[in-house]
């Protein structure tokens, strides 16, 4: 199973109504996807610059010359599934199927 399904299936097995606290359920969606994808992004952005500063420093190469290098078939399907499971967090609220509490 795909780190992508591994979220679904959680958010799936969810029990009782999803807790809400805005009266317009279609606003709290759209604040409950912004601020995952704040949340990941965030996440992210730190990641990303400590590797390739660490890469750079190792490799003894700039931030640029790390920055384009070019992968390979492997590298690109691991990022594609890392891709998918982003999405499925962010917009985890759309597949849960649980009515929210306080709409």
């Amino acid at each position: 199973m795909s780190s992508a399904e591994d979220i679904l299936a959680i958010v799936r097995a969810g029990r009782g109504n999803r807790p809400g606290s805005l009266d317009n359920g279609e606003t709290e969606d759209l604040l409950t996807v912004t601020l995952a994808l704040l949340v990941e992004l965030g996440v992210a952005l730190d990641r990303i610059d400590r590797l390739e500063r660490t890469v750079a420093t190792v490799a003894g190469t700039t931030l640029q010359q790390v920055r384009e290098a070019p992968l390979g078939d492997a590298a690109n399907a691991e990022r594609d599934e890392a891709q998918a499971a982003l999405i499925a967090r962010a917009l985890r609220v759309f597949f849960d199927e649980r009515s929210p509490t306080s709409r």
